[in-house]
């Protein structure tokens, strides 16, 4: 099995990345995986959006072999382009406030207010493990993930946060 680009035949799976399901006859993502429970490969399935953020380079092969149009297909390309960039994006979940402040940051160890904004970021594990989220102060993310299309991705997955709150990225978390 190749990875593709296909139209779902139900509005059963689930996105592999933001955990909605996919609308039938809607354009999705199938990467091939090796199935862990036996032989042969199964199909992770994302929304297109979410490959572009997840899997850049597989969702950019994808596109070259699919010959039907694509909606929004400029706006995939540019999501692809500013992952291939900068690598470590497709680590980056989304922002929000942080509901206690337990957390540590894993730039600066330090605590993460409750309240202060934060970057959530996933660890993929290996197959039999499950992927964990750690968090990053806003303004630690540019030094942890590196600052190319950072600013972009956080406006694209964090709906909530103001351009105002990401200026503040530019300054240390501890004044």
């Amino acid at each position: 099995m190749a990875d593709l680009i296909e139209r779902a035949s139900t509005g059963r799976a689930k996105c592999r990345r933001c955990g909605e399901k996919i609308d039938k006859d809607a354009l999705r993502f199938g990467e091939s995986v090796q199935n862990p429970f036996g032989e042969g490969d199964t199909m992770h399935w994302f929304h297109l959006s979410c490959a572009a953020e997840k899997r850049p380079q597989k969702l950019r092969d994808a596109l070259e072999a699919h010959t039907d149009d694509v909606p929004e297909r400029a706006e995939l390309e540019r999501t692809i382009e500013a992952g291939l960039k900068n690598p470590k994006l497709v680590l980056v979940k989304h922002a929000e406030r942080a509901p206690t402040g337990r957390a540590s940051c894993q730039e600066c160890h330090e605590k993460i207010d409750k309240g202060a904004w934060r970057v959530a970021i996933e660890r993929e594990a290996d197959v039999a493990a499950m992927a964990t989220t750690s968090y990053l102060h806003l303004a630690c993310a540019p030094s942890y993930l590196g600052a190319e299309g950072l600013t972009e991705k956080l406006q694209r997955t964090s709906p909530g946060l103001e351009s105002t709150e990401l200026a503040f990225a530019q300054r240390s978390p501890i004044e």
